[in-house]
């Protein structure tokens, strides 16, 4: 099954086309100006490489956040693009998803940049299922509200692209090496469809909201774009 899968939400700008175990294209680049204008020169790119079609693809998967409030629109709006034209299905994977560092009896904490003083959290358990609500909040005010629900005896991982800025806070903690890219969305994409995972049109994630009041018209655009 061969799955071209974006990242525009978070630090590093990820494109990936799969197929089956072996990844066909990876293009990462932590650029992440005029977005809009380069991403879907990238992704023909790739698939040109590859002499693929879009009309090849039997899936496609966008990263709906959180991270990055222009980066999440830019690459909904390019995915949902290349769904309609294509008549392809669209998955939508969260960050935290994508980052998620699922083992056996260990906790989860997965930090995303946010660009400000606070970070995205979530706290999974060895399932990749939240412990408790995921938040957009300091690294200081997440240890004391997390610090209540922390399992003694539990293994803690750290990942995500801020995990350095919350592991000061754990120094027990275990820090995941690899970083995660589209390719693993990819693959988290395509077990999703094979399970049966509703197709519902992919919407974003933001978490907190925006920090610029946009225009009537932009808010009416976007609302028109999600229903």
């Amino acid at each position: 099954m061969k799955c071209l899968a974006v990242n525009t939400a978070t630090k590093v700008l990820s494109i990936a086309i799969v197929d089956g175990g072996k990844t066909l294209h990876l293009f990462e680049t932590p650029e992440m100006r005029d977005q809009g204008n380069v991403l879907l020169g990238h992704i023909k790119s790739g698939l040109a490489e590859n002499k693929i079609s879009f009309s090849d693809l039997d899936l496609l998967a966008v990263v709906t956040g959180p991270g990055s409030f222009t980066g999440i629109r830019v690459g909904l709006a390019t995915m949902r693009g290349i769904a309609l034209a294509a008549d392809k299905p669209l998955i939508g994977i969260s960050s935290f998803e994508m980052f998620a560092a699922a083992e056996e009896d260990a906790v989860n904490i997965v930090a995303v940049e946010s660009w400000r003083e606070e970070l995205y959290f979530a706290v999974l358990d060895g399932e990749g299922r939240s412990l408790i609500e995921c938040m957009n909040e300091t690294p200081d005010v997440f240890f004391k509200r997390f610090h209540h629900h922390l399992p003694t005896g539990r293994k803690i991982i750290i990942s995500g692209d801020a995990k350095e800025s919350a592991a000061a806070l754990f120094p027990q903690a275990i820090l995941k090496d690899k970083e995660a890219n589209a390719a693993d969305v990819a693959r988290l994409a395509v077990r999703q469809f094979k399970k049966g995972a509703v197709l519902a049109k992919p919407i974003p994630y933001y978490l907190r909201e925006a920090d610029v009041t946009i225009s009537r018209k932009t808010a009416h655009t976007l609302k028109a774009q999600e229903d």
